[in-house]
């Protein structure tokens, strides 16, 4: 999703220095790509907060269980440890990647009025 992002930025930066372009519809066309790129965040925001409930309960499971199944728990909690960080890293990164996209479409606004 990052790259797909960085390509429409790609784009985006290469149609403004072209400075010939009808921008209502580009504008348009972004704010459709905005709304996807919205609804893939939602859905990143969603497992990430879940996996971050299934880490925190699994460190309160660690705290009340003994014995052999501590160390099933313990790997447990390692991988759901890793793949939080993973997804808070990842959504962090599309977070700042589509407020950066909500700069250009207010750029392609400003070039609309003006036209």
């Amino acid at each position: 999703m990052n790259k797909q992002i960085q390509k429409c930025k790609k784009e985006l930066d290469e149609l403004f220095a072209s400075e010939s372009a009808d921008w209502k519809t580009e504008a348009k066309e972004l704010l459709v790509k905005i709304k996807f790129f919205q609804h893939e965040r939602l859905i990143h925001l969603i497992v990430t907060m879940t996996m971050c409930l299934l880490t925190i309960i699994t460190t309160g499971v660690l705290f009340m269980v003994e014995g052999d199944v501590l160390v099933a728990i313990m790997l447990l909690f390692a991988f759901l440890l890793a793949l939080t960080a993973a997804y808070l890293s990842h959504y962090f990164k599309l977070e700042n990647h589509v407020q950066s996209l909500y700069v250009y479409y207010y750029k392609l606004q400003e070039k609309a009025r003006k036209k």
